[in-house]
């Protein structure tokens, strides 16, 4: 089971800065505390080296918004001369440029684009930016012309502002060639997706049923497309398209305060798809309990878990 594989992912919190306000953000407290204190140069070249001598050997740069750290690209180069496989994670600002995206895609293993709309209308909505999407479309044209091809995973988080629009989100996204992979995250209860849950949480109901046609869309295009969030039975059927079957154990290294007032940095493991989720009653004799990260407590105390479907043993079942 991969949530007892020791890590060899990094994740790296590398500045706490971002030109997006998402009405989502996770990360929008961290970023207030600690945007004047991004990696320093000799911290991120201590971080990287050590964490591949202990064998990580892929690195995940993330923020707020990686490319705003002005030495991404020396940090980029560094990972790949130490060997790392590198992901980056981006809203895709600073890649609309042509210029700054031929220096650092060639750098660039998987990239990350967050995708929240098909126009700008919706996508500028989710990233309370006006012009965010046709920034995110120039990044996309920048990834498309390149003579080696990033592989692109597309993130689009789900919520009240863009539910009635995801099939017209993917259709959009199939349309790069440079797009592998497509990400549907079911609302994290974290940060302003926590704060405001209860106005943006949708039910899973509103979209399950989706998921089939949205599925073969993207296979006939050789795109593959995964759900994050949503407990494997409520999938039915469609269970392989859960990305919890297909989460890989990390590491996240991130800004944190140390005892003596300095900022400093922490680390925390992430074994399984279990943060803010949890088993609930029905899930304790399913037999995907332990591939399963769970349903978001959040989710639970606002709808219920009427809607889950354990998957029990031939003696158990119902006849």
């Amino acid at each position: 089971m991969s949530a007892l594989k020791e890590p060899r992912r990094l994740e790296f919190h590398v500045v706490y800065r971002c030109v997006n306000r998402c009405v989502f953000c996770s990360e929008r407290e961290h970023m207030a505390e600690f945007a004047a204190h991004p990696a320093r140069d000799e911290e991120w070249r201590a971080i990287l080296e050590r964490k591949r001598e202990q064998g990580f050997d892929h690195v995940t740069f993330t923020g707020g918004e990686p490319t705003l750290y002005p030495r991404i690209w020396e940090m980029l180069a560094h990972a790949k001369s130490l060997g790392y496989r590198t992901f980056m994670i981006s809203n895709g600002t600073l890649l609309s440029l042509e210029s700054f995206s031929r220096k650092i895609l060639p750098l660039i293993d998987e990239l990350c684009l967050s995708m929240h709309g098909f126009d700008g209308p919706t996508h500028d909505a989710c990233t309370g930016r006006a012009g965010s999407f046709a920034r995110l479309s120039a990044a996309f044209d920048n990834a498309d012309r390149q003579d080696r091809l990033p592989f692109v995973f597309v993130n689009c988080v789900l919520t009240r502002v863009n539910v009635r629009w995801i099939e017209a989100i993917l259709e959009a996204a199939l349309r790069r060639k440079s797009v592998r992979h497509f990400l549907l995250s079911n609302l994290a209860p974290e940060g302003e997706g926590g704060r405001l849950y209860a106005k943006l949480s949708v039910k899973t109901e509103e979209f399950i049923g989706r998921l089939p046609a949205m599925s073969e869309r993207a296979r006939s295009r050789g795109v593959d497309l995964r759900v994050f969030g949503v407990p494997l039975c409520a999938l039915g059927a469609w269970r392989e398209l859960s990305n919890d079957l297909y989460y890989s154990p990390r590491v996240t290294v991130a800004r944190a305060w140390l005892s003596d007032g300095r900022a400093g940095w922490f680390e925390e493991e992430a074994l399984s798809p279990r943060r803010e989720r949890v088993h609930v009653e029905a899930c304790e004799r399913c037999l995907d309990r332990d591939r399963c990260g769970g349903v978001f407590r959040r989710y639970v105390a606002r709808y219920g878990a009427g809607n889950l479907s354990p998957r029990l043993s031939e003696i158990e079942a119902p006849r």
